[in-house]
């Protein structure tokens, strides 16, 4: 509702504008001069009806009209700018101005003139930054012709600047500030022929910041004094750099980054101890990017993270079963690196590790069952233990208790009183008691 609200009251407040130019002037033709300052070269509503052959609808320009021999004519004396279609001489205010000024911007950046290039592009960029009023008034009245010449968006000076100036930071190591110049540039011209060049900036910046929280051998880390220059961020510079790459993957997800991305974000958090965020980022690249040359080491390097995230047979154990199913699907995508113990990933040798986690579990059930004195509980786990691993050396230890468990007396198991449905008859609450002396029977009476 307020946005029909607020078209009509800027429709009505431009029409009592023009209405009182017009009653100033005597209601000659024309608008005044008045006027024209403050709004520019708006054409009248009462505009002619646009040249045969020059239609502004993209369908009509690809498919042409008919001329009277018969032949397709194609549209002619229009091109595309950002904003739509334009005649070719209808060139927006400023605009030679506005060339010569990026280009000694750019003349300044050849000449190596860092400092002065970058002040010089800043300025175009913040003088090509749309204002939130501007964008309002642009949208409200976006029927009269003539009111793409107030949005200077229309034009590439912007979009040449900002990418510009992030080289020129990047280029002097205030990494925070290119960082941030690279997300304007792709947040307000998503279609920038730039787009290739800004992303692979920003996964160099990823690089370097994942560098300070773990220095490799081949590079120095940035000085202290990087923090308070721009070259890093203030604090957690790798959580910082996580960012970066989630930018990259987001800014162009096709793109030839996109896999790298990822598996430096599921490296990063493996290298920190996060095994469970590792194995999610490992899972992702795999499923995002099947085709990618880095699938083996992902699938295998999720496995390690699923089961080192594994704590012991007391808690989850959800993750082994995937890291079975992820090295059976690395085992058939990969069959002829199965045993490859070039890097130490023998799939065959996880899925004993796996099985063996498996039978320990199972032998701590059948211990507390056994402590608990459900002997025929206990006699199951054990015995499964027995009949899936048969070569595990839980399957020996076993052995030794369900021998144990062979001359201690069992009793039968009575269901729950709570399993039984309301209203009905429970078959076995005749004469048994809870078992506790003192203790209030399942009949009402004490029980022994």
């Amino acid at each position: 509702m307020s946005e029909p609200l607020n078209r009509s009251r800027a429709l009505r407040a431009l029409l009592g504008l023009l209405t009182m130019a017009l009653a100033s002037t005597g209601c000659q033709g024309g608008s005044s001069p008045g006027l024209r300052g403050a709004l520019g070269s708006i054409p009248p509503f009462a505009s002619k009806a646009p040249d045969e052959g020059e239609s502004r609808t993209l369908l009509s320009r690809w498919i042409g009209e008919p001329r009277a021999d018969g032949q397709v004519a194609r549209t002619g004396g229009l091109v595309l700018r950002p904003d739509g279609w334009a005649r070719k001489d209808d060139d927006a205010p400023g605009d030679d101005a506005r060339a010569a000024e990026f280009e000694a911007a750019e003349q300044l950046y050849l000449q190596g003139d860092l400092d002065a290039a970058e002040r010089a592009f800043a300025r175009i960029a913040r003088k090509e930054r749309r204002s939130d009023g501007l964008t309002l008034f642009k949208d409200t009245m976006s029927s009269i012709p003539g009111l793409e010449d107030y949005d200077r968006r229309s034009s590439s000076w912007g979009m040449r600047a900002l990418y510009y100036l992030g080289e020129i930071r990047f280029r002097k190591g205030n990494y925070v500030g290119a960082h941030d110049t690279f997300e304007e540039l792709v947040k307000d011209y998503p279609g920038t022929p730039n787009l290739d060049d800004a992303v692979a900036r920003e996964f160099e910046i990823a690089q370097i910041w994942l560098n300070q929280a773990r220095p490799a051998d081949d590079r120095e880390p940035l000085p202290w004094h990087s923090r308070i220059k721009g070259g890093l961020p203030l604090i957690d510079s790798g959580g910082h750099a996580v960012a970066v790459l989630e930018h990259v993957r987001q800014n162009d997800p096709t793109g030839p980054l996109a896999d790298d991305a990822v598996k430096l974000i599921a490296d990063h958090y493996a290298a920190s101890g996060d095994h469970e965020t590792a194995a999610f980022y490992y899972d992702q690249l795999a499923s995002d990017h099947p085709k990618s040359p880095m699938l083996h080491d992902a699938l295998v390097s999720s496995v390690d993270s699923k089961i080192n995230a594994y704590i012991g047979p007391e808690y989850d154990f959800s993750g082994l079963a995937e890291a079975r199913e992820t090295a059976r699907r690395a085992m058939q995508l990969f069959p002829e690196r199965r045993t490859s113990t070039e890097d130490g990933d023998d799939l065959y040798h996880t899925l004993d590790l796996i099985a063996d986690q498996d039978a320990e579990r199972d032998f701590k059930y059948g211990e507390y069952f056994r402590s608990a004195g459900y002997v025929i509980s206990a006699e199951y786990y054990f015995g499964g233990i027995v009949q899936k691993w048969p070569k595990s050396p839980w399957a020996e230890r076993a052995k030794a208790q369900l021998a144990e468990l062979a001359e201690m007396p069992r009793e039968e198991s009575k269901p729950l009183k709570m399993m039984t449905q309301p209203g009905a008859t429970d078959p076995f609450s005749q004469g048994i008691s809870s078992g506790n002396s003192g203790s209030v029977g399942p009949g009402g009476g004490i029980g022994p």
